[in-house]
């Protein structure tokens, strides 16, 4: 396989949301990486995203970028995803985010002036983020990948998404919950025609003591590689024998889960 998975499936201004705006993300000290050929643009000027993308799987994700201290409500969800609850993704429920920017599925990104589509491989699902100034609505009905709004702040795309499913979703692989308040802020930017830089601003006040950040840089794939169809649920061993989740606690059936 050209990717690696997990066991079997392994600010621009924050607008009218009310949320406060986080500082700018501080720049990468890891050295960018060379290429010989430019980043490409849109017809307005703007840098052109699209293509297909992969990067390694992100193992131990929380503990590796020095993800805060839980409050004790967060404490408490913790324990219930390690001890009661099961692997979403084991029931083929979409990663969401940040969890599907730590995996190692390839992705594609489909971009005009008005919209950059995200098209995961990972259980064949897809996001599409509107760029035409618009705010966050006044009521968001909660989703797996959020209500996000995107932006430009100058060559970078900026995504801020609020308004989470908090009923099996993990941020990643390690049961690690978010709660309805979490807040992600993306900033995307293509340093060459090879190279995509990535950088994640995620606050969640009632699970978490702080706000965190995690960077990484994507790779184009190769020409003769695109990304394929991901019937998660075919041929399911883990839901039919009841293998569901991580470790000796995991129960067999998730409850209201068939």
């Amino acid at each position: 396989m050209r990717y690696e998975l997990v066991a079997l499936f392994s600010f621009g201004a924050i607008l009218a949301s009310g949320q406060t705006a986080p500082s700018p993300l501080p720049a990468s000290t890891k050295s960018q990486p060379a290429s010989s050929k430019p980043a490409p643009r849109m017809p307005d000027g703007k840098p052109d995203l699209s293509g297909f993308w992969q990067g390694p799987l992100m193992r131990n994700f929380f503990e590796s970028v020095g993800g805060p201290p839980f409050t004790p409500e967060g404490e408490k969800a913790y324990e219930y995803n390690l001890k009661e609850s099961v692997n979403p993704e084991g029931l083929c429920i979409f990663a969401g985010i940040p969890r599907a920017s730590i995996s190692g599925v390839p992705f594609e990104i489909v971009q005009n002036a008005n919209r950059v589509a995200f098209l995961y491989e990972l259980m064949s699902t897809w996001r599409t983020i509107p760029v035409d100034g618009r705010s966050h609505p006044k009521r968001v009905d909660p989703t797996y990948f959020g209500n996000g709004i995107g932006s430009w702040d100058g060559d970078t795309f900026v995504i801020d998404s609020i308004g989470f499913k908090t009923r099996l979703s993990w941020i990643d692989d390690d049961a690690h919950p978010h709660s309805d308040q979490m807040h992600v802020v993306e900033r995307w930017k293509r340093l060459d025609a090879d190279h995509l830089d990535h950088t994640v601003w995620v606050e969640d006040p009632k699970y978490y003591t702080k706000p965190w950040t995690f960077h990484r840089v994507f790779t184009a794939m190769p020409q003769d590689q695109e990304i394929m169809e991901y019937a998660c649920d075919e041929n399911n061993l883990d839901r039919d024998s009841g293998r569901l989740g991580f470790g000796p606690h995991q129960p067999a059936k998730y409850p209201g889960v068939p």
